[in-house]
C-alpha cells in the first residue's frame, strides 16, 4: 500500500510540472490581455528575479516578493495573484506573497478548498493538474459550485498552478483577471511555475535558516548549562568520566572504562586523526577546544557529535582535567545538507534560465520564418506525411537535402507536433564552432576545465533536457566528438568536461546534413556506428526544382513577411515574372528565392513586385540529373567505344585509352551489359 501511494505522490508530482496539454477553450473568442511585449519582459526578468530573491535576507524576503508580484503581473493587465499552501485540504494564503491590482478587494485568507472548490481541489491536488480557466463558460459542467464561487468573487479568468516540495504538492501559485477574459499562453504557464517554484524555494529556504538558527541557540544554552551531556577527562590518569546520555550517545556501555583509545575506536575512521590532535592541543593550550566528528549508528548510519571543553587547573597552575560538553548535532548536520543541496538546485535552475533566455533571444529572429507552409507539391506532401508519423516518437530522425531546403523547418515541425513541444528545441550548428569547442559546446564544462575555461557553463545536452535537440551539418561533426556523441545515443549519458560525474539526459535527436553521408561513411570522415544509430528514419527534403508547384506559395509567403518588416504594401505579382521564378533552377533553394524576394522587395517602388533582377541570375537550365556510378561508367565505356571503332587491345584501343586491363574491361562490360562485337 505505501508503494502504491509512493507511485501515485511522484505521478502526481509529474503531472504538476507539466503545462496542460489541452486546456478547455472558450466558446467565444475572448480578448488576450498578455501581450508579447509583457509576456517577453516577463520571461526575460525571471533570472533577474531569481538573482534577486538569492539576495534577499530572511527579514528582506515577504516585501521582495510582494514587490516582484507587483511588478511582474500589473504590467500584464492582471488584477491578483499569490501563494496558497496546502495543508489537509484547507489552503491557507501565505500573505506575505500575494498582490492586488489598485481598487481590487482582497480575497479571504484561508479557504476549504476541498468543500468549496471540490473540481478544482481534485484536479490540483489529487492530480496534479494545472488548471486553466480562460472564463466562466470554460468551467465544465461538474464543477458547478466551482462556478458560482468564481462569480461570487468577480473572476473572469483564473490560473492555477500546482507546486512541489519533495515528493508533495505544497503550494499552489493564483493568478486572477476580475476585468477581462484571458488566454494562458504556455509559455506564460512555464514562466508563472517557474517564479512559483523560485518563491516555495526561498520560503523553504528560510523556513530552513529559522529552524537552523533556533537550533542552534538551543545547543548553546544546553553546552552553556553542560547539563545531561557532560563530560570530564583527567589528563594524568588518562580516562573519562561521563554522565549516562553522554555514554549512550558514544556508544558506551554503563560498566565500560572509557579512554582515549576507547572513545577513538567509536569515531569514525576518518575522524580520528582530527580528534587525537585536538585531545593533544588541549594539554598544550589553555584556551577553549571544540571538534565536530562522527559517530558510526546502526544500520551504517551515521551520527554526527560536537567536542567542546576548556582546561581546569588546579591551584598550583598545572592543568589536572579537561571538562565540557558532547552534543549530537545529527539534525542541525542534515538540515545544513538539505540547504546546500537547494542552494545547488536554485543555482542550476538559475543557470538553465540564463542560457535558455539567451537561447530565446537568439531564437526570436529565426521562429517568424518557421511558421511558413512546408508545401503544397507531391513531393513535400510525402515528406509532411513522414513528418506526421514520427514525430510523436522520440526515434532519432536524419534529415537530408541540399542547402536552403528548409532542413530547419522540417526539424522544428517534427519538435512542434511531438510530445515536447512545450519546451523550447535546441539547435547546435556543428559547422559554427570550431572544432576544439563544439565538445564543450555539447556537453558543457567545469570551471578550470581547460586554459580559458573562466566559469562553468551548461552544455547543449543538458539544456535539452526533456526536448529536442537539433545537431545541424552533422557532417562537420569531428570524428573524436563523434566518438563521444555515439555514447551518449546509446545511454543517454555523459561528463561535462573536467568533471567524472555522469549526468542522464533525456533527449530527442534530429540529426541534419547535406551531404551523402553514406559517400562520407565510406571515405572515413564519418562514423559508420553513428550513421547507422541517425539513421533510424531517414527524411531526404526534395530541391526546390524538384517542386516547383510550392514556388507561387512560398514566394508570397516571403512577400508578406517582408510587407511587415518594411512596412511595405505589395499586392501583385506579373505572370510573366512568377513563370519566371518556377522556370529558375534554384541552385540555393529557398533559401535563395528568400533572398530574391527581399532584394526585390527593396528595389520595387509600386505595389507590383519588380523582378526585373531575375536577368541578372545565372542561366535558368536546369542541371543534368545525376546518375548513378554504374551507369556513368557504362557510358563512358560505350561512348569509348565509339571513339576507337570497337577496337578494345593494342595500341590506341579502348582497354589503353581507359587505363584498363582487356581482360578488366571485358569483364566490367559483361558486368555492365556492354554490347560488343568484334
Amino acid at each position: 500500500m505505501e508503494g502504491n501511494q509512493e507511485d501515485q505522490a511522484t505521478e502526481n508530482i509529474a503531472l504538476a510540472r507539466q503545462v496542460p496539454s489541452s486546456p478547455l477553450l472558450p466558446t467565444e473568442p475572448v480578448a488576450c490581455i498578455l501581450t508579447t511585449d509583457g509576456l517577453q519582459h516577463f520571461q526575460s526578468s525571471i533570472p533577474l528575479v531569481s538573482a534577486r530573491i538569492l539576495k534577499a535576507s530572511s527579514e528582506e524576503l515577504d516585501e521582495v516578493i510582494h514587490a516582484v508580484l507587483q511588478e511582474l503581473l500589473l504590467p500584464l493587465g492582471l488584477d491578483r495573484g499569490g501563494l496558497f499552501k496546502v495543508t489537509d485540504g484547507c489552503c491557507d494564503l501565505v500573505e506575505s506573497c500575494v498582490w492586488h491590482a489598485p481598487g481590487i478587494q482582497p480575497v479571504f485568507s484561508t479557504i476549504n478548498l476541498a468543500e468549496q472548490l471540490p473540481w478544482t481541489y481534485d484536479q490540483i491536488v489529487n492530480q496534479g493538474k494545472t488548471v486553466a480557466r480562460y472564463g466562466l463558460d470554460s468551467i465544465p459542467a461538474e464543477a458547478e459550485s466551482d462556478r458560482r464561487l468564481f462569480v461570487r468573487l468577480g473572476v473572469k479568468s483564473a490560473l492555477a498552478i500546482p507546486l512541489c516540495v519533495g515528493r508533495h504538492i505544497h503550494h499552489i501559485i493564483v493568478v486572477h483577471s476580475l476585468r477581462e477574459q484571458c488566454l494562458w499562453p504556455d509559455s506564460f504557464v512555464v514562466s508563472l511555475r517557474l517564479l512559483g517554484e523560485i518563491f516555495v524555494g526561498a520560503l523553504e529556504r528560510r523556513h530552513i535558516l529559522r529552524s537552523l538558527e533556533t537550533y542552534q541557540q538551543r545547543f548553546e544554552e544546553a553546552a552553556a548549562a553542560a547539563g545531561a551531556d557532560f563530560w570530564e577527562y583527567d589528563l594524568s590518569s588518562g580516562k573519562f568520566w561521563t554522565t549516562s546520555r553522554a555514554r549512550e550517545k558514544l556508544g558506551f556501555s554503563t560498566d565500560e572504562t572509557m579512554t582515549i583509545p576507547a572513545l577513538l575506536a567509536k569515531v569514525y575512521s576518518k575522524d580520528r586523526a582530527l580528534l587525537s590532535k585536538t585531545l593533544e592541543k588541549a594539554r598544550e593550550s589553555n584556551g577553549n577546544v571544540r571538534v565536530e566528528y562522527r559517530v558510526p549508528g546502526p544500520a551504517g548510519s551515521i551520527r554526527w557529535m560536537v567536542f567542546r571543553g576548556s582546561l581546569q587547573e588546579s591551584g598550583s597552575g598545572a592543568a589536572k582535567r579537561l571538562s565540557g560538553v558532547t552534543m549530537d548535532i545529527t539534525e542541525r548536520k542534515q538540515l545544513e545538507e538539505k540547504l546546500r543541496e537547494q542552494m545547488r538546485e536554485i543555482n542550476h535552475l538559475r543557470e538553465l534560465l540564463e542560457q535558455e533566455n539567451t537561447l530565446l533571444r537568439s531564437e526570436a529572429g529565426l521562429n517568424e520564418n518557421r511558421h511558413s507552409s512546408l508545401g503544397i507539391s507531391v513531393p513535400m506532401q510525402g515528406v509532411k506525411g513522414l513528418i506526421e508519423q514520427v514525430a510523436r516518437t522520440d526515434s532519432t530522425v536524419l534529415i537530408q537535402g541540399e542547402t536552403g531546403t528548409g532542413k530547419e523547418l522540417i526539424a522544428q515541425a517534427i519538435h512542434q507536433l511531438s510530445t515536447r513541444s512545450k519546451r523550447l528545441m535546441i539547435t547546435v550548428n556543428c559547422a559554427a564552432l570550431p572544432a576544439a569547442l563544439i565538445e564543450s559546446e555539447l556537453f558543457g564544462r567545469e570551471k578550470g576545465a581547460y586554459t580559458g575555461a573562466l566559469s562553468r557553463q551548461i552544455g547543449r545536452f543538458e539544456l535539452a533536457h526533456g526536448s529536442t535537440l537539433l545537431l545541424d551539418e552533422i557532417a562537420e561533426m569531428p570524428l573524436e566528438t563523434q566518438a563521444k556523441l555515439l555514447r551518449v545515443l546509446q545511454n543517454g549519458v555523459f561528463e561535462r568536461l573536467g568533471s567524472p560525474a555522469n549526468i542522464t539526459v533525456d533527449v530527442r535527436i534530429v540529426a541534419a546534413t547535406n551531404r551523402d553521408l553514406t559517400l562520407e561513411v565510406e571515405q572515413g570522415r564519418f562514423r559508420r556506428d553513428l550513421f547507422y544509430r541517425l539513421n533510424v528514419f531517414p527524411i531526404v527534403v526534395p530541391p526546390l526544382r524538384d517542386r516547383i508547384e510550392d514556388i507561387p506559395q512560398l514566394a508570397w509567403a516571403f512577400i508578406n513577411e517582408f510587407s511587415q518588416r518594411m512596412g511595405r504594401r505589395i499586392n501583385r505579382v506579373a505572370d510573366a515574372d512568377m513563370e519566371k521564378l518556377m522556370a529558375y533552377s534554384w541552385p540555393g533553394n529557398v533559401r535563395e528565392l528568400r533572398n530574391v524576394i527581399e532584394r526585390a522587395m527593396i528595389t520595387s517602388k509600386g505595389n507590383a513586385l519588380d523582378l526585373s533582377l531575375l536577368d541578372t541570375l545565372p542561366s535558368n537550365s536546369a542541371p543534368a540529373p545525376i546518375l548513378p556510378l554504374a551507369e556513368i561508367e557504362r557510358r563512358h565505356i560505350v561512348a569509348t567505344l565509339k571513339a576507337t571503332q570497337g577496337r578494345i587491345k593494342g595500341k590506341g584501343g579502348a582497354a589503353e585509352l581507359l587505363d584498363l586491363h582487356p581482360s578488366t574491361l571485358y569483364s566490367r562490360m559483361r558486368r555492365l551489359g556492354v554490347p560488343w562485337h568484334p
